[in-house]
């Protein structure tokens, strides 16, 4: 079992390889096509994928959540003392 900070480092090598493994497949398709051969050109692919998308990753995630805090406002419902847990409307 993973503690939180080892989940929090290891989310992003492991949504790079997933995302990776899922556009260099759609990407050898599209040029490909379903035919003979996929797979093993995708496999070949898969690898150079992902050691373009992980440094990108660490290098763009800093920025995007710097964007995101800046763009992003309190919930007014979280911060109104007025509404508690259970009160509809």
């Amino acid at each position: 079992m993973l503690t939180p900070r080892q989940a929090q480092f290891a989310f992003v090598p492991l949504v790079v390889t997933l995302m990776s493994g899922v556009m260099s497949f759609a990407m050898t398709a599209l040029h490909r096509g379903f035919g003979p051969g996929l797979v093993d050109a995708w496999l070949r692919g898969w690898p150079v994928a992902f050691a373009v998308a992980l440094p990108a990753a660490w290098v763009i995630l800093p920025g995007s959540r710097a964007l995101l805090a800046r763009v992003t406002r309190a919930c007014r419902e979280a911060t109104d003392p007025a509404r508690r847990l259970g009160r509809m409307g």
